[in-house]
């Protein structure tokens, strides 16, 4: 596992575990990430999701949309969820499988419904900056779906040997 938390950080007030679990003969390590509502924090998603993604050997490609995807998701909890309350919190889960990638993100807000998002290529929303995070989301992702009245966003990647 090469996801690394350097010094900088670790002022922050924020809490990173590992732990291995067994599972029908397969190892799946997650990591669990617990942040202040802010869009401060992003540099950090970046940089563990880039090191996950490399550590499990996606593509070049699938490795971007996953990074997207998951940067989308974070900022979606932020400032939607937790309208940048930094007293709340946004938790995330990445579970490392052997053949995907399941990230879980949590924030602390009130939720949302899904489908009153409007359609971001719908004419009639071309200009309207909100609707396309969730819109690349789905995507980027194999799987996406949403939880706990939409507080909690449930992705899922497979990589492509095991599609």
């Amino acid at each position: 596992m090469g996801v690394a938390v350097f010094g900088s950080q670790a002022n922050l007030d924020s809490r990173i575990s590992v732990r291995n679990l067994q599972v029908k003969k397969t190892t799946e390590h997650v990591i669990h990430l617990d942040l202040p509502s802010s869009t401060h924090f992003i540099y950090v998603i970046d940089s563990i999701i880039s090191e996950i993604v490399n550590d499990m050997g996606f593509d070049k490609e699938a490795s971007e949309q996953i990074n997207l995807a998951v940067i989308e998701a974070a900022v979606n909890a932020f400032k939607h969820g937790n309208n940048e309350d930094s007293s709340k919190r946004t938790r995330f889960e990445f579970i490392l499988g052997r053949e995907e990638l399941t990230v879980i993100v949590e924030d602390q807000g009130v939720g949302f419904n899904r489908e009153s998002v409007a359609d971001p290529l719908d004419p009639s929303n071309l200009l309207k900056s909100s609707g396309r995070g969730i819109f690349l989301m789905e995507t980027c992702m194999d799987s996406v779906t949403y939880e706990g009245s939409g507080r909690i966003v449930k992705m899922v990647k497979s990589k492509p040997s095991a599609i």
